[in-house]
């Protein structure tokens, strides 16, 4: 399953919710607000990290936000593309608001 969060774990519970219920062969894309959780050496990367499945982070909503120097080199940054292959490589799909 591919679980998509786009707020700002600084500002709600989304991803807070989405890593309590996630599977070992889930996969999470932060886009939008969401990608703030990314950036090295903050709780919310340390906990990404350790979540077990693989962490993806929009790059366009990095560079709007100009944290495409600071992302953690654990985590897979994606363009365009790679966003739709991962929606198309997940039958099923959760937004977590």
């Amino acid at each position: 399953m591919l679980h998509t969060i786009a707020t700002s774990p600084f500002q709600t519970q989304a991803l807070q919710r989405c890593l309590r219920y996630i599977s070992p062969d889930d996969e999470i894309l932060l886009i939008q607000d969401a990608v703030f959780a990314g950036i090295e050496k903050n709780t919310w990367c340390g906990a990404i990290k350790m979540s077990g499945v693989k962490i993806y982070l929009l790059e366009a909503d990095l560079a709007a936000r100009g944290l495409l120097s600071k992302v953690d080199s654990e985590l897979n940054v994606v363009d365009l593309k790679g966003f739709i292959l991962l929606t198309e490589q997940h039958e099923t799909q959760m937004k977590w608001a």
